[in-house]
């Protein structure tokens, strides 16, 4: 073997080497940033390093109608549709106009997506089970005794601006809910 091959041999080594720190480096770099798209919108997000601040990071668990359910890591003060994206999308008989897309998300949350035609079981029957007023879906809402569309958006939209609820009795800040309506849901609910 003479001087020239050897020559090409090595310049092919420093490029295969530089190609595969390149290519590891990338792969790092694609693993902590997720594109997200939902109905033709694209949002771009990167997942802080859970070895960081853990103050700023929250744990979310996603099941039903899509495509990988399961437990996802988000930024505080992430939306629905970053945790679904994050589990692979929705799918295709997902019933995405039972869902608030847009609403933030907190820590330990459990999130059911429904199918098309799913009839949501309603926790408030049960003696032991209580709809979560800081976490229930807008469908859980509405099977608590006199709570309908109105109410049940009213309830979410004041969790949200307020950082949810700290008490019980601070759903009565709620417009149109009073001390009546209150009392009939004070069994069937929780924090």
């Amino acid at each position: 073997m003479d001087k020239l091959d050897r020559n090409k041999i090595l310049y092919i080594l420093i490029v295969l080497v530089f190609l595969g720190v390149f290519w590891g480096w990338y792969q790092y770099k694609a693993s902590t940033k997720v594109e997200m798209s939902i109905t033709g919108s694209a949002l771009s997000e990167t997942v802080n390093d859970q070895s960081g601040d853990n103050s700023s990071v929250m744990m979310v668990h996603i099941t039903g109608a899509v495509t990988k359910p399961g437990v996802v890591a988000l930024n505080q003060g992430s939306r629905l549709v970053e945790a679904i994206e994050l589990v692979g999308g929705l799918t295709d008989t997902a019933d995405v106009n039972s869902l608030n897309l847009a609403r933030k998300l907190q820590d330990e949350e459990k999130i059911h997506i429904p199918a098309m035609g799913e009839v949501l079981e309603s926790k408030a029957g049960s003696e032991n089970l209580k709809i979560n007023i800081n976490t229930a879906s807008q469908e859980e809402l509405k099977s608590l005794p006199g709570i309908g569309d109105v109410i049940a958006g009213a309830i979410i939209d004041y969790r949200e601006k307020n950082g949810g609820f700290k008490q019980l009795e601070e759903l009565k800040n709620v417009t149109r809910i009073g001390d009546k309506i209150y009392e009939g849901l004070s069994d069937s609910i929780t924090l």
